[in-house]
């Protein structure tokens, strides 16, 4: 039924083609902890969101250019929600046996399916994923003036600190400060307590500015989310607010050099959950290029 319905391309509010599945399947990998996902289509290109009980949200944004073929023939936007749990497999069906299949997806209009269609060498995976009302979704954004402390960082840093970390504790704090002890990750559990700290000068750190100190905890179990998107990733840009929102935004490249972003975002642990605030004046120290 697809191989006919793709035929009238006049029909479709969205068509959009990738000649290989492996440069959006990793993107869309990252964001595989909950069962649904809400999609934003536009003429700028696609959105991808998930989120827990909001308190924690990702999203994938595919860009034009990611793309061999987009096209977008709406107003406004076109905004849905499917199981993203499908999603995935039917991405994972060919990669997992090594071919670098060709996708095209394609939607008629709001409240109908998301067609999917993988070929490779003749080898055809047809679908069509039942689409929802979006509902509710959390706004993460921050204001303009909102962020107080900003640092970029190389990934894989970032990537061995989070592997390294007691996993039995289930708060885990993150402190940035303008003076020693600079950026650092804390932690107590049964077993006892433990921290990481980094210098603002360390070869980690690409862009360090920190105009107010600041200490919040936040639960193991949501930051956890963050490490498939880190370890594909080349630099993490971490930012928060004075309210304790924390921003991991991570820069991914394709195979073919295109440049793709993943933001998580999470809100502190409450103070019932054990969190803690501490906001103090900062002296601000800038390191030049961030991205």
């Amino acid at each position: 039924m697809f191989v006919q319905e793709r035929e009238n391309d006049e029909n479709c509010l969205l068509i959009a083609k990738i000649d290989n599945v492996k440069n959006i399947n990793s993107i869309i990998k990252a964001l595989n902890f909950s069962q649904e996902a809400v999609c934003f289509c536009s003429e700028d290109g696609l959105k991808v969101t998930v989120e827990i009980a909001k308190c924690v949200q990702a999203s994938a944004f595919i860009q034009l250019d990611i793309f061999q073929e987009y096209s977008f023939n709406a107003e406004e936007q076109l905004i849905f929600k499917i199981d993203f749990h499908t999603l995935v497999e039917c991405l994972n069906m060919f990669e997992a046996s090594g071919m670098s299949a060709t996708v095209d997806m394609r939607m008629q209009g709001q409240g109908q399916p998301l067609l999917l269609m993988l070929e490779e060498d003749g080898v055809i995976l047809d679908s069509s994923i039942r689409t929802q009302d979006p509902g509710e979704i959390a706004d993460f954004s921050f204001g303009d003036d909102s962020v107080i402390n900003k640092i970029i960082l190389r990934s894989e840093f970032l990537k061995e600190i989070l592997d390294e970390l007691d996993t039995t504790s289930e708060f885990i704090g993150i402190e940035l400060s303008g003076s020693y002890p600079f950026f650092r990750f804390f932690m107590s559990s049964r077993l006892g307590e433990s921290e990481y700290q980094i210098e603002k000068t360390s070869d980690m750190i690409e862009h360090f500015d920190c105009k107010v100190r600041t200490a919040f905890r936040y639960r193991s179990e949501h930051l956890k989310h963050t490490i498939k998107a880190i370890a594909v990733s080349q630099k993490v840009s971490l930012r928060m607010d004075e309210k304790g929102l924390l921003c991991f935004q991570c820069m991914m490249k394709m195979d073919d050099g295109q440049i793709c972003f993943v933001e998580f975002f999470c809100i502190q642990a409450t103070n019932e959950d054990g969190g803690l605030a501490v906001i103090e004046p900062a002296d601000e120290y800038t390191l030049p290029e961030p991205f």
